[in-house]
């Protein structure tokens, strides 16, 4: 690692960066596939994009609290739980008997709401001028997961079918929970178990705090972005590659991603965050404008390459923003709520992961134009928001 990490704090990244990205495999396992597993149950795509952005939903509902209770009783308790209900509803999601039982085994597999305790475990253990950084490597295992997923997902699917990638998550799901109890140790920190609910600043103050609303409105845009993004992806580039050559496609997309997140989060360390974060949502906007070229301007010549640029311009905005704006609440926040301060950060991320989901599917119904509409909106409003934050 190259910032000045102590050892202790080199075994919590790395172990946490494990756990995460054995945690995250799972989940990106199914993605290049959901839309397909979802039409055995239904033709409606609006009722598939519900079901691919319920998860979304629930893990909104219960960052902040998994991010106070985090605040009052440890980081690491809380992760725990949250992987056992996300391994929960994987395996509910294996075995549907229709259509409405995939959403409710989603919203399930979403109250397994870990990110905010996660993210604030290594706010408590990086000092400020190195935690960008530190947070850069869990997006980078966050990332690893995403392409190994999206990889193994088509040939696991159709080995042994689309619910075993359902199975498969649920089980690494509690591989990490066993990893995470041997290999992630906490470090102590200012306020104990025994701190009375006066003593902490409630989710209203928080709040309160214009530049945490901000970065929490770019955390919905982004995820809104995301979800949108990946719902159509996978769709549009089977037109041109069959899925077990996606890695043609996703390798120099990773590649890119890697390299451009640790120069994102050097720039937030050395004080370069709102620059970074405004080119990084103007990325997205070309992204989400490639993405759809051929439905809006006809066919090119060369679609793959275009295609293959999206998906490049794509991962350097998301891989910019997810070492960037975490770290960017945790300067904005109190000290002692890291927790609290994410958790209202990670609510509004994963609200926007359902949002996207369900404006993807509902939007098919009208043509790609109204969702590439939908994304430039949401990548110019990231700009305008980064643009006037001040904790940067």
């Amino acid at each position: 690692m190259r910032a000045n990490f102590s050892p202790d704090q080199k075994r919590t990244i790395a172990g946490l960066s494990v756990t995460i990205a054995i945690r995250m495999l799972g989940i990106f396992l199914v993605l290049p596939v959901f839309t397909l597993y979802g039409e055995q149950f239904t033709t409606s795509k609006p009722l598939i994009g519900l079901a691919f952005g319920s998860y979304g939903l629930t893990n909104a509902m219960l960052q902040i609290p998994f991010g106070r209770l985090s605040d009052r009783f440890g980081r690491k308790p809380l992760l725990l739980i949250g992987l056992a209900l996300h391994s929960v509803g994987s395996i509910l999601a294996a075995v549907p008997p229709n259509i409405f039982a995939l959403i409710a085994a989603r919203l399930i597999q979403g109250t397994g709401a870990i990110s905010s305790a996660a993210f604030a475990l290594v706010a408590d253990s990086v000092d400020e001028k190195n935690r960008a950084t530190a947070m850069a490597f869990l997006g980078a295992t966050i990332g690893l997961s995403f392409v190994g997923g999206i990889l193994a997902g088509p040939m696991i699917a159709s080995l042994s079918g689309y619910a075993s990638l359902f199975w498969l998550s649920g089980l690494l799901s509690l591989l990490a929970a066993g990893y995470l109890t041997l290999a992630v140790k906490e470090p102590p920190r200012e306020r104990r178990t025994t701190d009375t609910s006066s003593d902490r600043p409630s989710v209203v103050s928080v709040l309160k705090i214009p530049d945490i609303v901000k970065l929490d409105i770019c955390g919905f845009l982004t995820s809104f972005f995301i979800s949108s993004f990946f719902f159509y992806f996978p769709l549009l580039a089977r037109r041109h590659l069959p899925l077990h050559n996606y890695y043609l496609l996703l390798g120099p997309m990773l590649l890119v991603g890697v390299v451009v997140m640790f120069g994102a989060s050097r720039a937030a360390d050395t004080g370069r965050a709102k620059s970074a974060g405004v080119t990084a949502f103007v990325l997205l906007a070309i992204s989400g404008w490639l993405l759809f070229r051929e439905a809006a301007l006809g066919p090119h010549a060369h679609p793959l390459m275009v295609l293959m640029m999206a998906g490049m311009l794509f991962f350097a905005g998301f891989s910019s923003l997810e070492p960037i704006l975490p770290s960017l609440i945790t300067k904005a926040s109190p000290k002692t709520v890291y927790g609290t301060a994410l958790g209202t950060y990670h609510s509004l991320q994963f609200l926007g992961s359902f949002a996207g989901g369900v404006a993807a599917g509902f939007l098919s119904a009208l043509g790609m134009e109204f969702l590439l509409a939908a994304l430039l909106i949401a990548a110019a409003s990231g700009v305008i928001l980064m643009a006037q934050v001040k904790h940067a």
